[in-house]
């Protein structure tokens, strides 16, 4: 079988199981998880705190979470859904979660739904604390600020606490953005890999090798933005950053092979990324993008690129799997011709 057939054979192989696995790792990496930030349309503000003094607060990702710091030596207890104590910053400093919580157990999805049944019932209950990290501050996901209906035009929302014993209370507003416009974005991703597939035609298995290089180190730096950005609080997920790396080392070790073996590596670096960019592309749907790597139209150039190169780059593979290897068509342009 010549070799050229083989390789189009793997490549038509490969790229169903590649799909299967950018399907996996899209739904393993569901923004629906309160942790790492992700793109939404609504923005929530702090409007008020009354009475002031002894707390500040803020919100973080746009309308995914809220930030509570305390001046050291006043207690504050923010309250949950059903006006149950659910956070503690205590006099000293030190932070803790009631375990009896409803809230806790609602605020580990953004959608409130996490496969475990709250306990109404245990709001009665005597707080049972368990400690967090962080020091001054706590830090969670509250579906009080961010819309939890399928149409919701913005409202206003209030937060209570105790500080010192005394009610005080949080108040903020939600407005709900315009999304941008998509077919501008797509316009972008078409034209960028078209132009990529167009330079690269000639020697396709490079410049394969070079935009997977190029979709790996963006998805890379979106990724670990992604995750720092997120407060330890939320609980960071690292598997971003995991399967963006995995793209990397991939390509590292296709830019060092040859043959057969540069485009199985090059194909694969390419669904990794795949994979990660399938969780970014809210950032071209959505108002607020996360992560905010400065205005939100430089998060989403960045996501347009790491597409438009990744989607070359399975193009350029399958190009330059159909062609014969140099070696190949350089001995047969050495072979004498017959007199």
């Amino acid at each position: 079988m010549p070799r050229s057939e083989g390789s189009c054979r793997l490549v038509r192989r490969t790229l169903p199981a590649l799909g299967i696995l950018v399907i996996l790792i899209a739904l393993g990496s569901s923004p629906a998880a309160a942790n790492n930030l992700t793109a939404t349309d609504g923005r929530s503000s702090i409007v008020s705190i009354e009475p002031t003094g002894v707390i500040s607060a803020s919100v973080v990702g746009g309308d995914a979470a809220l930030r509570v710091a305390a001046e050291t030596g006043h207690e504050v207890v923010v309250l949950g859904y059903q006006g149950e104590p659910y956070l503690r910053i205590a006099a000293d400093g030190s932070t803790a979660v009631n375990a009896h919580s409803p809230a806790r157990v609602l605020n580990r999805t953004r959608d409130g739904d996490s496969g475990a049944a709250p306990d109404l019932a245990s709001i009665t209950d005597e707080p049972e604390w368990l400690p967090l990290e962080g020091s001054g501050e706590v830090i969670w996901h509250d579906h009080r600020i961010h819309s939890m209906a399928v149409v919701d035009d913005g409202h206003d929302w209030t937060v209570s606490l105790l500080v010192d014993g005394q009610p005080t209370e949080i108040r903020g507003l939600l407005t709900v953005e315009s999304p941008p416009s998509v077919l501008a974005w797509v316009l972008l991703i078409a034209v960028l890999s078209g132009l990529a597939v167009l330079t690269g035609r000639r020697n396709p298995a490079v410049a394969a090798v070079v935009l997977a290089a190029t979709a790996a180190v963006v998805s890379l730096v979106l990724a670990a933005v992604a995750t720092i950005s997120t407060p330890e609080q939320l609980g960071r997920d690292l598997f971003p950053v995991l399967v963006t790396i995995g793209a990397s080392l991939t390509c590292t070790g296709a830019v060092i092979l040859r043959g057969r073996s540069r485009m199985i590596l090059t194909v694969a670096s390419a669904a990794l990324s795949a994979g990660f960019l399938a969780t970014m592309v809210r950032n071209l749907t959505d108002a607020v993008p996360m992560p905010a790597v400065g205005p939100p139209v430089v998060t989403r150039i960045a996501v347009s690129l790491a597409l438009a190169s990744m989607l070359a780059t399975i193009v350029l593979s399958v190009i330059a799997s159909g062609r014969p290897p140099t070696a190949t068509r350089s001995s047969v342009r050495s072979q004498p011709t017959a007199t």
